[in-house]
């Protein structure tokens, strides 16, 4: 009982943390990895660390030290050590949860506990979030689309559907209440309503993809079909009204109005599904087909899917004449060209990269230039401006988590986290496979087909900097690579050396995130300060903690400037390029500091500095154009 109480309090905090603009913050993440480091260190010291106890758990909790250890080293070679450090720490973060995680159910933690509060957590969000959509529209939506409570686009889609294969596998099973499988079902529509306003293509790929693992290691696809039915019928009724939300935004409608009326129709549905599952567990529980009948159910359900499947692929050539190969170029060169035809329908119909092409070509560079070490945990920034072949927004990642790995940690790092997924993915799942009965086999494929949807949408997308989303996914791999059998609670402590790795882990994570959340609480301060002089002190303090912050001493000379302590302004940018040599920002505030003091020849060669760093930057140019007039 009381290590699933304990796995299960990490997953509400993760689901805290998806109202909470996804724990993307310092501020947000930063205190529950001190708090869990900190129990960690004190249950270590105590003699019952939650220590990975079979050899599969051994070897993928390595890799992931290893590869948060080479994260770590990075610091050695990165030009932006400030990035590196809170990149680094976060890894050390995941590999906490991961660590306590299999811990945990080698202590004998529930696994169905795990997914069951990783299921409902997410799907109470939706409801809250689907119960404010219009009262609170200006504040949830921008650009046409849903920002929800993650307060990005994708990542709410993916916060919602990380767990969606577990709630399938959850509202399928014998093994669950009827009225909790009610409950999955109907938290299932509002999630998906959800979905669909934030028109987001990467999610609708993810779970494409992530469901052919599903039913491909699933030994219940029969009745995971039957669960995905009433959420199938969901999405198809409620899915014009819903998109109609988006294309009253396009059109400078009234997308409140389109809300109202789409709506009643996601609450019916949700009601709906909520019956079916409900009364379908209430049958389960009492009737229990042959294994002859359901399996003959299940041969005629998958036949009739690749007869469908067939069909459809037979009228889509009859109607455009072009095969799937050929279309499948066609949106490919669409995507590369950045070619946005179809979202005035809706952004289903369109495969816009949204400039992704772009990043993503720099960051190979990188890796190309930088092929062992990379460039820098975080660093990713520090080359794009300079790379980019056309202007395609301002970015912190690659979006793409395997090409920001490669281009940022290096083929080492990219080996190490690549190990790290086959031992959880391929081992794990195998290892149930041939050892489990049919509903703990069920389990694993759903827990694999989830992992599949992260790193699918994470291929295309930025999560590893929303833990929200990540820290689910990292949950499940911890419980495909965790012990099958649990290992009971010994009466006597831990050997001092399984004692001394536990309190390691707990203490250099204190080390490492310490010191940057007391900066992040100090500069907080100093921006909600109303004296400049308090500010000033505020952020000093900031910097004793985090001395390689590039941003502290920028806004440390920005309050400088305000109180015309001119030297130490001067100072404070200078450190800021010495922090951040390779990006444009602090040249760019440099040359504007100058200008103002009518230092037109030191503006001059800053922004020349700027312009440099970053050649497509239209207003960088123009200020050099300008210095350059006044200094003739």
């Amino acid at each position: 009982m009381a290590p699933s109480l304990a796995l299960v309090a990490i997953v509400l905090l993760v689901s805290w943390m998806g109202v909470a603009e996804g724990g993307y913050f310092l501020g947000d993440w930063a205190p529950l990895a001190l708090s869990l480091a900190t129990l960690m260190f004190a249950v270590s010291l105590a003699g019952w660390p939650p220590i990975p106890r079979s050899r599969v758990s051994i070897v993928a909790t390595g890799l992931f030290a290893l590869y948060a250890v080479w994260t770590f080293l990075s610091l050695l070679w990165t030009p932006d050590r400030g990035a590196a450090w809170l990149g680094a720490a976060q890894t050390l973060f995941y590999l906490l949860v991961f660590w306590i995680s299999i811990g945990l159910v080698s202590r004998g933690a529930s696994r169905r506990w795990l997914v069951l509060a990783s299921v409902l957590c997410p799907a109470a969000v939706a409801v809250s979030t689907a119960l404010i959509l219009v009262p609170l529209l200006g504040e949830l939506f921008d650009r046409n689309r849903l920002l929800g409570s993650v307060g990005y686009f994708n990542g709410e889609a993916a916060f919602l559907l990380v767990p969606f294969w577990a709630a399938i596998y959850l509202a399928g099973s014998r093994r669950t209440n009827p009225i909790v499988r009610g409950l999955i079902l109907a938290g299932a529509v509002p999630g998906s309503a959800l979905i669909i306003l934030t028109q987001s293509r990467g999610a609708m790929l993810a779970l494409v993809v992530s469901s052919f693992v599903y039913f491909l290691l699933s030994c219940q696809r029969l009745r995971g079909l039957l669960v995905l039915a009433p959420i199938a019928v969901a999405v198809y009724l409620s899915f014009p009204g819903l998109n109609n939300v988006y294309l009253e935004f396009v059109h400078g409608g009234d997308p409140a109005s389109a809300l109202n009326r789409a709506l009643p129709l996601v609450w019916l549905a949700t009601a709906g599904a909520g019956l079916f599952g409900l009364l379908w567990g209430l049958v389960d529980e009492r009737w229990k087909p042959s294994t002859g009948t359901v399996r003959a159910a299940g041969t005629i359900v998958v036949a009739g899917g690749l007869v469908a499947l067939s069909l459809g692929a037979y009228v889509s050539y009859e109607r455009t004449g072009e095969g799937p190969l050929t279309r499948g170029q066609e949106k490919w060169g669409a995507f590369v060209a950045n070619d946005k035809a179809g979202q005035e329908q809706s952004r289903y119909l369109s495969v816009s990269g949204m400039g992704r092409y772009t990043y993503w070509q720099v960051a190979w560079e990188d890796f190309s230039t930088h092929p062992i070490l990379g460039i820098g945990t975080q660093n990713y920034q520090q080359t794009y401006y300079r790379l980019r072949t056309e202007l395609a927004g301002s970015v912190r990642q690659p979006h793409s988590l395997p090409l920001e790995i490669l281009a940022e940690r290096g083929a080492v790092g990219g080996t190490l986290f690549l190990g790290f997924l086959i031992t959880c993915l391929v081992a794990g799942s195998w290892r149930g496979l041939r050892r489990l009965d049919a509903e703990d086999r069920a389990l694993t494929g759903a827990l694999a087909a989830s992992v599949i949807y992260w790193l699918v949408h994470s291929s295309v997308d930025w999560f590893w900097q929303i833990p929200a989303v990540t820290l689910t996914a990292i949950l499940y791999l911890a419980m495909l690579a965790a012990p099958w059998s649990a290992t009971p609670s010994e009466a006597a402590p831990a050997r001092w050396s399984l004692r001394l790795c536990g309190a390691t882990l707990a203490a250099v994570i204190i080390v490492a995130v310490a010191p940057l959340y007391i900066a992040d609480r100090y500069l907080t301060q100093s921006y909600a300060a109303e004296d400049p002089r308090t500010a000033l002190a505020l952020v000093a303090r900031a910097e004793t903690f985090n001395p390689v912050d590039p941003y502290l001493p920028q806004h440390e000379a920005e309050l400088a400037v305000r109180i015309k302590d001119w030297p130490r302004a001067t100072q404070a940018y200078e450190r800021s390029i010495e922090l951040n040599p390779r990006s444009y920002v602090p040249y760019e505030l440099m040359a504007s500091y100058y200008e103002r003091r009518g230092d037109a020849k030191k503006a001059l060669s800053l922004y020349h500095e700027a312009s440099s760093l970053n050649p497509l930057a239209s207003d960088v140019r123009r200020d050099v154009v300008r210095m350059e007039r006044q200094t003739r």
